[in-house]
């Protein structure tokens, strides 16, 4: 038998910050030897123990079956303090065989005693995303940072990382056709601690990190530029925030191209023509929150600023300079893009310029059309067919995000015109 030390920096309280995502880095203990040899386990008034496990889309607690090799645990203890797994090494392939039981997401765990490359940037081809790329909804894996009480997103545009022993972390399934999720002994390697650590920046990529603060606490959302990809979802290299819980306080960002509708925690652009690529941030924040923008560039070609855009109150805010920020509170409640925008150019931007570009214009589904990006104040909009009819009339006070509910029409492509306080606008959608 081998007993594997793992050790819990923080403990206690009624707060989600002192839990952890674990896994066994050894097969055949119990969640009742665990509990027994932790020794401060914490419970509830009911007795239940801190140790759980999540399954689909929700969290079972009071585990008290066999530490699965490659399952995740979250637990939580009542100080600081070592945690241990007792049992044999596991010296062949594993496989989480029960991932194809329901999509959903779930928590899985390394379940050996040595390192796993998760990325194409840590391994080219012996990786966790792309050894199980069929299986998931996106080539992603979240951890959970206990200390910045928030999920941290990881795909192939990230610098290389590795899944350290009695590291859990999340995916994301959506495989009708099942499958296991395999962790395999060509993964492994020797490397200095990442459990509970970010990835190090060491990729040539050029990356800007946007990061919006409220104070108490920071949230970030990455960008990278990268040959190959494109302006639309690149599966692997794209990746949505961490979908299993509520935010009250996240920053993301959405496709350039509008194509699909996800809030990424991670977006890969192509590396040119940076000043023809405007990115759509979204905001998750309650009314009444002073945030803080700013920025960290890595990489970023010589003579383009980074620029906020805030369609609100009419003004860009350079963040790529010493100091540079932008610090705005809100006057209501946020949830989705239409306010924020992010710029990369050479030149200094002014807002006639380029209050109507990146307006987008798209159905949600057959009966209702999202206009996203217009300042605030009053918009006509009308819907004509390709025959010149007008099927449609409707005037709204644009908020940043709008959706304006259509009569069921025919397939086809139809003409959207915009009148606005800053001007006019055409856009072609097509309805199926």
């Amino acid at each position: 038998n081998v007993t594997y030390i793992r050790n819990i920096p923080d403990g206690g309280g009624t707060s989600l910050e002192n839990w952890y995502l674990v896994a066994s880095p050894v097969a055949g203990e119990s969640a009742v030897d665990f509990i027994t040899n932790a020794g401060d386990i914490s419970t509830n008034g009911s007795g239940e123990y801190a140790i759980g496990t999540f399954w689909g889309n929700g969290w079972v607690y009071n585990y008290s079956g066999n530490l699965t090799s490659g399952v995740g645990f979250g637990i939580k203890k009542d100080a600081a303090g070592d945690v241990s797994f007792t049992g044999t090494l596991n010296t062949s392939d594993v496989s989480a065989a029960p991932v194809y039981v329901t999509n959903g997401y779930h928590l899985l765990g390394n379940p050996f005693t040595s390192y796993l490359a998760t990325n194409s940037n840590a391994d080219a081809t012996n990786n966790l995303l792309t050894v199980n790329n069929t299986i998931l909804s996106e080539p992603t894996i979240w951890l959970w940072d206990e200390s910045n009480d928030k999920y941290d997103t990881y795909n192939q545009a990230r610098p290389a990382f590795h899944i350290a022993p009695g590291q859990g972390f999340f995916i994301e399934v959506n495989n009708p056709a099942g499958g296991d999720f395999d962790f395999t002994e060509a993964m492994q390697s020797h490397q200095t601690d990442t459990f509970q650590k970010s990835a190090k920046k060491s990729v040539s990529n050029p990356n800007i990190s946007l990061l919006m603060s409220n104070g108490s606490l920071d949230r970030v959302t990455d960008i990278y530029y990268i040959n190959g990809t494109t302006t639309g979802f690149d599966s692997g290299y794209d990746s949505s925030i961490f979908g299993g819980v509520t935010h009250t306080f996240e920053i993301f960002t959405q496709v350039v191209d509008n194509s699909v509708d996800k809030n990424l925690g991670i977006q890969s652009l192509p590396d040119s023509d940076y000043e023809n690529m405007v990115v759509p941030v979204g905001v998750i924040a309650e009314a009444n929150t002073e945030i803080t923008f700013t920025a960290n560039t890595t990489n970023i070609p010589s003579g383009l600023k980074v620029f906020l855009e805030d369609r609100e109150t009419n003004t860009f805010t350079r963040l790529d300079e010493a100091n540079g920020e932008y610090k705005v509170t809100l006057s209501q409640d946020v949830n989705d893009v239409g306010r924020f925008y992010l710029h990369t150019t050479a030149a200094a931007l002014s807002v006639p310029e380029v209050h109507l570009e990146n307006v987008s214009v798209y159905t949600t589904h057959a009966t209702n059309i999202r206009i996203e990006g217009i300042a605030l104040g009053k918009t006509q909009m009308k819907l004509v067919n390709m025959l010149g009819k007008e099927v449609l009339q409707q005037n709204f006070s644009s908020n940043g995000v709008s959706d304006i509910a259509i009569p069921k029409l025919a397939r086809g492509i139809y003409i959207v015109q915009l009148n606005t306080e800053k001007g006019k606008l055409n856009k072609k959608i097509i309805i199926d």
